[in-house]
Order: structure tokens, then sequence, then C-alpha cells
């Protein structure tokens, strides 16, 4: 583990810019930006070496840019390290109106391809001049495709189709905050670390590859999505098809039901970490999820840690779903010491539609065996676990709840559940 750990550090130094290269600074006419010979951001980057710095003072720049070699792009702090003080507008927006460069198959206001040592930082980075309405081309903010680098301290927001109700396919959708994924054999790794994601149409980070492919770290950044109130599946964090991801103290909010009935929001919904046949020690910890149908949905997966996560307020759905069908197996996985608060309603619905837990097994989905659910807390909610026979449940702390724990294996899938009736 700490080898691999070394080897990501030396990743994200060289990543960073930390092999010595010059710093080219961008400014735009008019504008107070000391030492800029550049006026575009395209300019700069046609004119960098490898391991160069693109240190971009603050403007509005209409740019779409690809990045095909390892760079840093920077946006310009105020009161920076030199000393210098810009004055007036103080943020790096890049808003271009997004066309089909080089025939991707996605528009981004930043594609990184076929590169590493890419690194993103402090820019805000907005999707909203584009005419996708759609399932495809593809809509993102950052677009990380057979690449590896990192996206840092930015805010990257508005990755949304004209007509969202367009685009409702599964489990791919369009709009994304940062989208991830190749079809190489890489291994390629992907950093999105405090960022500021929101208002987006599918998800604000998806990350999909194949086994071995893609490893992304998801650190400690805000996302936020509106829920079922836009009328298809959204998904804060969504990492698939054999991709590893290491998500973590990550701040997650979507929307509740509201006016919906709860089998309408169900086939709506939204989650906070959504994991389907994920690659195996993929983990999800120190998390808080709030506003959500299911805060952490998982649909197979090996070897997953879920750990010391907070969930709250969440409708229709359980705090934790989890599922064997997309890869045939929830296997050798651990979920410990996470917190979970108000799940509801608990009426009828809860009993009718096999929801309303803490943590939620699906009997009859698929292979179990070999996981530990143990240590967690649950607080007003229907159910505090609703688990199958061939998993370990040990230790769980319930209040307000109907009932501590259900074997879901002795109801038919879909249930219903014993009935919601207070004692």
């Amino acid at each position: 583990m700490l080898k691999k750990r070394n080897a990501y550090l030396l990743l994200l130094m060289v990543g960073t810019g930390c092999a010595m290269g010059k710093t080219l600074v961008v400014g735009q006419a008019g504008t107070t930006c000391p030492g800029a010979k550049y006026t575009t951001i395209s300019a700069a980057v046609s004119a960098a070496a490898s391991w160069d710095v693109v240190e971009i003072c603050p403007a509005l720049y209409a740019e779409q840019l690809i990045i095909t070699k390892p760079l840093t792009l920077r946006g310009k702090l105020v009161n920076s390290s030199d000393g210098t003080e810009i004055t007036g507008m103080n943020r790096v927006l890049l808003r271009p109106a997004l066309t089909d460069l080089l025939s991707l198959a996605t528009e981004a206001v930043i594609t990184v391809m076929n590169t590493n040592g890419v690194t993103i930082d402090n820019l805000a980075i907005d999707a909203s001049q584009n005419t996708v309405a759609s399932c495809t081309p593809g809509v993102a903010g950052v677009h990380f495709f057979n690449a590896s680098g990192r996206v840092q301290n930015s805010a990257i927001l508005n990755a949304e189709l004209a007509n969202p109700l367009s685009c409702t396919s599964l489990p791919f959708g369009n709009g994304f905050g940062v989208q991830v994924d190749a079809n190489q054999a890489g291994p390629f790794t992907v950093a999105v670390e405090n960022d500021s994601i929101h208002d987006y149409t599918a998800n604000g980070v998806q990350v999909n590859g194949t086994e071995g492919s893609i490893t992304a770290e998801i650190n400690s950044n805000s996302i936020s999505g509106v829920g079922p109130a836009g009328g298809i599946f959204q998904f804060a964090i969504f990492i698939l098809n054999g991709a590893v991801g290491h998500i973590r103290n990550n701040v997650i909010t979507e929307g509740l039901c509201g006016s919906l009935t709860s089998l309408a929001c169900i086939g709506e919904r939204s989650e906070g970490v959504t994991l389907r046949a994920v690659g195996d020690g993929t983990e999800v910890e120190g998390n808080i999820i709030t506003n959500a149908q299911s805060g952490i949905f998982i649909n197979g997966a090996n070897k997953l840690r879920v750990i010391n996560n907070q969930i709250r307020n969440i409708d229709a759905m359980s705090g934790m779903d989890i599922q064997a069908t997309a890869s045939g197996v929830f296997t050798n996985s651990v979920i410990r010491h996470n917190s979970i608060f108000h799940v509801w309603p608990i009426d009828a619905d809860a009993s009718n539609d096999g929801e309303g837990c803490g943590i939620n097994e699906y009997s009859g989905t698929g292979t179990f065996g070999g996981n530990e659910i143990s240590d967690n807390t649950v607080s007003d909610a229907y159910c505090g676990v609703a688990h199958v026979t061939a998993d370990f449940v040990h230790e769980g702390v319930y209040f307000n709840i109907l009932y501590t724990e259900l074997n879901a294996d002795l109801y038919l899938y879909p249930p219903p559940f014993p009935p919601a009736v207070e004692p």
C-alpha cells in the first residue's frame, strides 16, 4: 500500500510542475497582468513545452481547450507569492461556445487527452454555452480521456443539456462536471480535489473504465445537484465498469422528492455516491451526503470499503442500497462506522417499496458473501439494516427505529417488508 501511495505522490508531483519548466503568463488586453506575454490561453498552451506552467490572470476567456502534453494551467492568485496585487475581477472564468473539436465524442471546456502530468488549478470552468439537447455528443466541464492528471481548487459548473429529458439512458446519461474515461488499457490516474462542482444534468464526477485502466482520487470536493427535480437519474459521484475510486471527505447534496410520490421519485432518483461494477479496492470514506434518495448505491463490488461516512436526510429509498447485479457479486467488503440519520418516510411506502433502511441489501440480485456490516449507527428510520443471510451484521447502534435488523432473504424481491405500524 505504501509503495502504491508513493508512486501516486510521485505522479502528482510531476503533474503539478515539479519537473522544472518555465512559466508563461496570460492576460487580456486592458487588464492588470504583470509579465503577460500572451492574450489567449490557447496561444500560451501552443507555445509551452512539456512541464511548463501557464499562469492565467483574472478575466473572462471564451476559449475551449485541448491539452495533449504535460502542463499546469493555473489561475493567478490575488496577492500571489511575488507580491503582485491584482484588483478588479479576481476569477479566471472559461466560458466558451462549445463545439465538436477534433470530432471528439464529448464537448468539454477543457479536454485532457493522450497525456499525463496535467494539472488544472484555480479556474472557473463554465459549460453553459453548449447547444446539446440529447445524449450525443457528450457535455462536460473537464474531460480526461486516455490521460492522467488532476483538477483542483476549481469551480466546475453548468454542464447541463438544453433539454434534460431528451437523455434518460442509463447508466451513462449526459452532462458531467468532470468526466474520466479511456479506450486504452492505461493505467491512468486522475485526481479531483478541493473543487466546487454544481449544476450538472447527469453526474458531478463520472469515472468509466475497464478493469485496471483508471484510478480516481476524488477528495474534499463540494458537489451539489438538483435531485429528482431534473426528471432523470442524477448521481454526484459515479464510478463504473472496473474503475477504482478512492472517494474521501467530500460534501455532497442532491435534492428531495418534493411533490413526487415515493414510487415516482425512485424512478427519477438522485444518489450521492454510485458504484457500479467497480474495481477491487474502491474506498468511500469520510464523506457527508445529504438530501438524496440513496446516499450510497452499490451495484456490484468486491473488496470495497465504506467507512466513516455521514448520511442524512434521505427520502424514498435507503441510506445505502446494495445490489450485486452489475458485476454479479457483492463480496469480501466492509461497511463500518457509518452514521445514517433521518431516512423517511416511515409509512406504508417503506414497507411496500422495501426501502427506508439505514443499510439495505437487496435479496435475489446476485452473489453475496464475506461482507461485514458492523458498528454502524442508524437513527430515525424504518429499519436499521436489511441484510442477506450470507453477510455478517454486528454491533449496530439503532435509535428511533421500527425494525432494527431484517433478514431480506425472508421476503419476496421486491418486498414488501413488514408493515410500518407503530407499536
